[in-house]
């Protein structure tokens, strides 16, 4: 899972799934857990699907410009 948060800023269930071989509510699961407050993932659902955005990471990239 720490391998999957720091290859890509953004994540959700489906990619979970399958970079882990784990069902889809222990996907939901986790990023729930790591979406929960002082979490390092924040929670966005611009439409249907729920995103996961690693937010340390985003803002790490966003300096390296």
């Amino acid at each position: 899972m720490l391998h999957h948060l720091f290859r890509y800023p953004y994540t959700h269930i489906e990619l979970v799934q399958q970079a882990l071989g784990v069902s889809r509510l222990t996907a939901g699961t986790y990023l729930n857990q790591l979406a929960a407050p002082g979490g390092p993932l924040q929670k966005y659902k611009p439409g249907k699907r729920n995103y996961h955005v690693n937010q340390p990471l985003v803002e790490l990239l966003a300096r390296l410009e």
